[in-house]
């Protein structure tokens, strides 16, 4: 499970009616959520968005359980590009699931243009902190994606991105990898999902993008195993 906190930058005020006032004290924005929005950032901080679903359905069964984790998603979403919500200890820059950087598939010029611009902006926009970089792929993916990435194309920006990383001197791990297909995708006019996740045995953190739903892979990497629990997806 991945625990979401409140950083210190941020002071909550419960009201009488269930609802939460929250005031980011760095951006000097103020914040409400009502009564069952508090009740879903609550559960979602205390047991993550897996378990908070779980809580949800069995509260609401007239509700589809599809539409709830949806609503957790864009909630927690929201909050976390808005710096109410981060986090507790990610690693950016060197942690994550190390990814081979060799791949076999065949990659044409235009998608690998782009990600070799891709992969700088990713590598710049990771050393934010991370609602800046949320807000700032948000932005783009905005401006540029105005169509929902096919697999194949999703694909392509995967295998591009892996291979413009061969000739960066750090190292690329899961999370600037699946930040640079995702911008590669986005730069391409495509949508895809920049996805975070974590397993619990062994604890591990694990980052990659998705289309239509479906997990990204390349076809001669070992597919995401389905201990990954996804958390938050941009």
């Amino acid at each position: 499970m991945t625990r979401f906190v409140v950083p210190d930058s941020v002071h909550m005020t419960a009201e009488d009616d269930g609802s939460v006032i929250l005031l980011n004290v760095t951006s000097g924005q103020w914040h409400k959520l009502n009564r069952t929005g508090n009740e879903l950032f609550s559960a979602i901080r205390a047991h993550g968005v897996d378990a908070a679903v779980e809580v949800f359905a069995s509260r609401y069964p007239e509700v589809p359980q599809g539409q709830i984790r949806l609503d957790a998603e864009k909630l927690l979403s929201a909050l976390v590009e808005r710096g109410l919500l981060e986090p507790d200890n990610l690693e950016r820059g060197s942690g994550g699931v190390p990814i081979a950087l060799a791949p076999r598939s065949p990659v044409s010029l235009k998608p690998k243009l782009m990600a070799a611009v891709a992969l700088p902006l990713a590598l710049l926009l990771l050393r934010l902190p991370f609602r800046m970089t949320v807000k700032a792929f948000k932005f783009v993916k905005r401006g540029l994606a105005k169509r929902t990435a096919t697999k194949p194309e999703a694909l392509q920006a995967l295998a591009a991105a892996k291979r413009v990383s061969r000739f960066h001197p750090g190292r690329v791990a899961c999370l600037e990898l699946s930040l640079t297909a995702a911008l590669t995708a986005a730069f391409r006019g495509g949508s895809v999902q920049w996805c975070l996740g974590v397993a619990t045995d062994p604890q591990s953190f694990h980052a990659w993008i998705e289309a239509d739903g479906e997990p990204v892979t390349d076809p001669f990497d070992d597919p995401i195993p389905p201990t990954y629990q996804r958390v938050l997806a941009v």
